[in-house]
C-alpha cells in the first residue's frame, strides 16, 4: 500500500506545535533576518528583502496561533502568542538600533511601500495562509512555505517600524505596524479556517455555543482589522486614477511644452508641473486650467514651475521625458514604414529638446507634426517664443533651428512666431 504524501491531522498538529518552541537557534536566524531586511530597506533592494523573508522564522508562531485557536488549545495559543510578541518586539528594537547606527536615514521607496496597506495585502495574507497550511501538510520538502514567506512579508514591516521609531516618523511606524497586524491576523484566521475544514480534534471539551462564539469573534476581528485597509484601497484607487488622468492631460493638453516632472497631490488637490522653457501665462494659462475638467481634474489646481536655469536640469529627466513621448507617439500612430516614422519622430523630438535646452527662457512651446505630401512624409515645427524676445534673439533661434534641420535627413518646414 502506497504511503500518503500528506501528514495526518495529529502529525500536522505535532509538526506545528514543535515549531513554536523558543530556541536559541531561531533567535540567531531572526537576528540575521532583521539585519538583512534592514539593510535591504536601507539600500532600497528588493532581492535583499526577499532573502530576509525567506529565512525569517515568524511564520511558525502565526500558524501556531491559528492552530491553537482552531483546536481550543489554550496552552498552544498562549505559547504561540508569547513567541510572536517576543520575536516582533525583538525585531523592532533591533531594527531601531540598526537605523540608529546606519549612515543612511532617508525613507527609501521600499520603506514607504510598507506604510499604506490595503485590502489587497489582506487578500494576499489570506491566500498565503491557505497555501502555507497546504505546504505544512506535505511530508516532503517543498517551496510553498518559502513562497508564502515572500508573499506575506512579515519581517520588513517590523523593520520599518524600527525605522519609524528612530526617525520619529509616527505615520510610518503606524502604517507598517498596521501592515504587520493585517498579515498576522489574516494568516492566523486562514489557518483557523483550514484547521476547522480539516476537522482537527479539539484539545478540550467544547459545546456548540463556545464554537459559535469563537467563530463570531474571528469574523468580527477580521472585519474590524480590514476596515482601514478598505479605506486605504479606495484612496489608492482614486490617487492612481488621478495620476493616469494627469498623465493624459500632460501628454495631450501640454504636448507642445517640455514637462520634466509631474506630481499630483490628492490631499491638497494640486497638480504640479516642472516645465523647461517659458511657462504659459495669462489667457493661455487660464485655458490650460480650464482643460483640467476635460480630464476629470476640475477639483485640482494647476501649478507650473519654470526651470529656467539649464544647469539645474537633470539630463536623465529630459532623456526619460523624450523616451516616454516617443513611446506614446509610436503607440498611438500606425504607419506603413515604422522604422522611417520612428526616425522622423525621433528627429523632431531631438530638435525640440535642443531648442528648449538652448533657449529655455525664450521658447514657450514647440509643436511638432508629421505631414504627408505626395506620399512623402515630412515634418513641421512651429516654435512659439516669448513676446519680449528681441529681433536679434529671434534670428539666432531661427539660425539654430535651420542648422538642426539641415543636419537631419528629412524635409522639415518650420515657423517661429511670438506668443501673445
Amino acid at each position: 500500500m502506497a504511503k500518503s504524501s500528506v501528514l495526518s491531522n495529529e502529525e500536522l498538529y505535532e509538526k506545528i506545535s514543535a515549531s513554536i518552541n523558543i530556541k536559541k537557534e531561531n533567535f540567531v536566524i531572526l537576528i540575521c533576518a532583521i539585519f538583512i531586511a534592514s539593510i535591504g530597506l536601507n539600500m532600497n533592494s528588493q532581492p535583499i528583502l526577499i532573502g530576509a523573508m525567506l529565512i525569517s522564522p515568524l511564520m511558525a508562531p502565526v500558524q501556531g496561533l491559528g492552530l491553537g485557536l482552531g483546536v481550543f488549545d489554550s496552552r498552544l495559543t498562549i505559547q504561540a502568542l508569547r513567541l510572536l510578541v517576543l520575536e516582533a518586539l525583538f525585531a523592532v528594537v533591533t531594527a531601531t538600533l540598526y537605523f540608529w547606527f546606519s549612515p543612511l536615514t532617508y525613507a527609501s521607496s521600499e520603506i514607504l511601500a510598507r506604510t499604506e496597506p490595503t485590502i489587497w495585502d489582506a487578500l494576499i495574507a489570506i491566500l498565503g495562509g491557505t497555501a502555507g497550511m497546504i505546504g505544512a501538510r506535505q511530508k516532503e520538502a517543498n517551496n510553498i512555505v518559502p513562497g508564502v514567506a515572500i508573499a506575506t512579508a512579515l519581517m520588513p514591516p517590523l523593520c520599518v517600524m524600527g525605522y519609524g521609531i528612530y526617525t520619529q516618523a509616527w505615520s510610518i511606524f503606524l502604517g507598517a505596524g498596521y501592515l504587520f497586524l493585517v498579515n498576522v491576523a489574516f494568516i492566523m484566521i486562514t489557518t483557523f479556517i483550514v484547521v476547522r475544514v480539516l476537522h482537527l480534534n479539539f484539545r478540550m471539551q467544547v459545546d456548540t455555543t463556545k464554537q459559535r462564539r469563537r467563530h463570531y469573534m474571528m469574523i468580527g476581528a477580521a472585519v474590524l482589522i480590514a476596515i482601514p485597509s478598505f479605506i486605504s484601497a479606495g484612496t489608492l484607487i482614486q490617487t492612481e486614477m488621478s495620476q493616469q488622468r494627469a498623465k493624459r492631460f500632460v501628454a495631450e493638453a501640454m504636448a507642445d511644452y517640455y514637462i520634466l516632472n509631474q506630481n499630483i497631490d490628492g490631499k491638497r488637490h494640486q497638480l504640479t508641473l516642472d516645465l523647461l522653457g517659458t511657462k504659459p501665462a495669462g489667457a493661455e494659462l487660464e485655458d490650460l486650467a480650464k482643460k483640467l475638467s476635460d480630464y476629470h481634474l476640475e477639483d485640482y489646481q494647476l501649478v507650473i514651475n519654470q526651470v529656467a536655469n539649464n544647469e539645474t536640469v537633470n539630463m536623465q529627466d529630459i532623456d526619460r521625458y523624450i523616451d516616454q513621448k516617443l513611446q506614446n507617439q509610436n503607440a498611438a500612430k500606425v504607419v506603413t514604414n515604422q522604422a522611417e516614422s520612428a526616425s522622423l519622430t525621433e528627429t523632431l523630438s531631438e530638435i525640440k529638446r535642443q531648442l528648449f535646452l538652448d533657449y529655455a527662457t525664450q521658447v514657450i512651446k514647440v509643436k511638432t507634426d508629421r505631414l504627408t505630401t505626395n506620399k512623402i512624409e515630412t515634418g513641421q515645427i512651429i516654435v512659439t517664443i516669448a513676446s519680449e524676445v528681441t529681433k536679434e534673439q529671434q534670428e539666432q533661434i531661427q539660425a539654430t533651428l535651420d542648422k538642426l534641420i539641415a543636419n537631419s535627413d528629412y524635409a522639415i518646414k518650420n515657423v517661429i512666431k511670438k506668443g501673445k
